[in-house]
């Protein structure tokens, strides 16, 4: 089975009760690039079931506000602000205010990948890595000239013009994403930071089949103890409760896709002790894998 669930845009309906795949514009590649006004979000329900997606996404917020759970962190995007993420970063739509405006724009790799497009998109997600904040205030001037960006692309996306054409435009938003960025303090990560940074980049790829501290330590070539000690002085939590987090999200993800039992899902999950697992769900979230299915409304 897969490890969780990643939706292609043009299966996103189930996560925020939203039909994508029936709109005008769907017809125009959805699956590789999409732009909507924000507007959109008065039909949503909330909050969606965490998922990743196969493509990028970024939200710009014109006026009101968003709240949004990455990995197990809860980020609020206000007016003048923007969040980009990338595919495999786990997502949970949490709440929006009933006056949200600004844009929803998703976009593949493979859409931006001749030009300079993903070179700048690296850019921007090694910067949200390093900072563990995937938002960013922006001051008026990019503001304004963003907002210009986004409004022409989206015209040009609902008349049906070139996605050539569109695309180009995508490559002068991540520029003037990037030249936001290059303008903002240099971040110097002390070791303990550089050291944690490193620890989230592994349990993003091995939560599937590392869940201890050790093995983690053994990756970074360093003791357990010093590994403990860095991510605490650098992030306030134990190694072991970030290893948790991600694995309790991993948890909370494949719970939502109900085709799958709780002991398959242990089993994705690298456990083999399916009655470890319902004790291990139960302390972390407060109730069992099959009253969480019951809660949101998935059994």
């Amino acid at each position: 089975m897969s490890r969780i669930p990643q939706y292609k845009p043009d299966d996103f309906k189930p996560i925020l009760e939203i039909d994508w795949a029936q709109k005008d514009a769907a017809k125009k590649g959805l699956n590789d690039f999409f732009i909507e006004p924000l507007q959109v979000l008065k039909d949503a329900k909330t909050p969606s079931q965490p998922h990743r997606k196969t493509v990028n996404d970024f939200v710009f917020i014109r006026k009101g506000s968003i709240e949004k759970m990455v990995c197990s962190t809860l980020f609020g995007v206000e007016e003048g602000m923007m969040m980009l993420l990338p595919p495999h970063k786990i997502r949970t739509f949490i709440h929006h205010t009933p006056d949200a405006e600004g844009f929803y724009c998703h976009f593949s790799n493979e859409f931006i990948a001749d030009g300079p497009g993903l070179k700048y998109l690296q850019d921007i997600l090694n910067h949200a890595d390093l900072v563990y904040d995937p938002t960013l205030v922006l001051d008026q001037e990019h503001r304004e000239r963003i907002f210009l960006i986004l409004q022409q692309m989206e015209a040009l996306y609902q008349d049906n013009q070139s996605l050539d054409l569109i695309r180009l435009y995508l490559f002068t938003l991540l520029g003037e994403i990037r030249h936001f960025i290059e303008k903002l303090p240099r971040q110097d990560l002390s070791a303990n930071e550089t050291l944690a940074f490193r620890f989230r980049k592994l349990i993003t790829s091995e939560i599937q089949n590392i869940h201890s501290v050790k093995e983690y330590a053994d990756l970074l070539s360093i003791s357990p103890n010093h590994l403990n000690k860095s991510i605490k002085k650098a992030t306030g939590k134990t190694a072991s409760e970030i290893i948790n987090e991600a694995l309790l999200m991993e948890a909370k993800a494949l719970l939502s896709l109900p085709r799958f039992s709780v002991s398959e899902i242990a089993f994705a999950l690298g456990i083999e002790d399916v009655s470890y697992f319902s004790r291990f769900f139960k302390k972390h979230n407060g109730m069992s894998p099959s009253d969480y299915r019951k809660e949101i409304d998935l059994s």
